[in-house]
């Protein structure tokens, strides 16, 4: 059980310190509720995001949420958060969190500068037909015609490229909703659930299985831009799994060739910066006691 430790508070700008300013957006999940938990919180506090997204998995072996609500107050007012597989194991737990977070539905989306981003809900049904699909075939069908939006990022907890577990679950995803999310321009999709860190080239979905007699074999993506960082127009969705923020580190059980990344030897955190009036997206994941380690970085650019 976490004991109240020496977290720090954002500090305070002034509308002049701030007006012209590139944004800051951290990503983490699998938080868990330990001291690494705590090193992580403090190090996302220390590059003052505007906005922090999680990719789930608040808590773990845990009785309640008290230990997560405690620990993250100071960022509590930043966050909009996924709903991960632990988050749901207990019905107290799970209202706790959602309460705390003021989470009225699973799943939802939000605009925060010229970004739109969906929260997606992997533990409730998203098939075809199913209520969320059409809240997110809906959503996306409306954000596509908003042309105050530059880019799209869907976060959710279990991943859509499993490169360690729920593979089964991974293709269920592709195979709902990734024909949606390539037809409304996604440009990022994130993820956690796996403990490590994985950054994708650019990516189509392929659900077709070519010159193979392989039974298990699963299709593999159609790669758009094989450079390992630099972006510029991509048609490609990027995904990444970033379940660095606190749980025990496990390790990837393939390295397809899609893959830019893998590493599961880092906690972190994702840090996105919008530069260039927005038109620029710049991608580093952060490790270290300081988080001024760089371990990966990349830029998506639209003109």
């Amino acid at each position: 059980m976490f004991e109240s430790g020496n977290l720090v508070i954002f500090g305070q700008e002034s509308n002049s310190e701030s007006k012209d300013k590139d944004i800051n957006i951290v990503v983490a999940g699998d938080f868990y509720c330990n001291d690494q938990t705590e090193d992580t919180i403090n190090n996302i506090i220390s590059v003052n995001p505007e906005l922090i997204i999680t990719t789930g998995d608040h808590v773990k072996d845990e009785i309640s949420a008290d230990c997560w609500i405690k620990m993250s107050k100071p960022i509590q007012d930043k966050m909009k958060i996924a709903i991960g597989n632990h988050d749901i194991e207990f019905s107290n737990i799970y209202k706790q969190i959602v309460d705390y977070h003021s989470v009225k539905t699973p799943y939802y989306s939000h605009d925060f500068k010229n970004v739109h981003f969906v929260s997606m809900s992997t533990e409730h049904p998203f098939e075809e037909k199913s209520k969320q699909y059409k809240f997110i075939k809906n959503d996306l069908e409306k954000t596509s015609k908003n042309q105050d939006i530059n880019w799209i990022i869907v976060h959710q907890h279990k991943p859509f490229y499993s490169t360690h577990v729920d593979r089964e679950e991974a293709e269920e995803l592709r195979d709902s909703l990734l024909p949606l999310f390539e037809k409304y321009g996604v440009d990022i999709v994130i993820s956690g659930h796996n403990q490590y860190y994985e950054r994708t080239y650019p990516i189509l979905y392929n659900k077709e299985i070519e010159d193979t007699t392989d039974e298990e074999a699963i299709p593999q993506p159609i790669i758009t831009d094989n450079s390992p960082s630099n972006y510029q127009n991509t048609k490609g969705i990027q995904f990444l799994t970033v379940g660095t923020a606190g749980d025990e580190l496990s390790g990837p059980e393939e390295s397809p060739n899609y893959i830019v990344i893998q590493d599961n030897k880092e906690y972190g955190f994702l840090n996105l910066k919008l530069e260039n009036n927005g038109k620029t997206l710049v991608g580093e994941f952060r490790t270290g006691e300081n988080n001024d380690d760089i371990l990966d970085s990349f830029k998506l650019i639209k003109s």
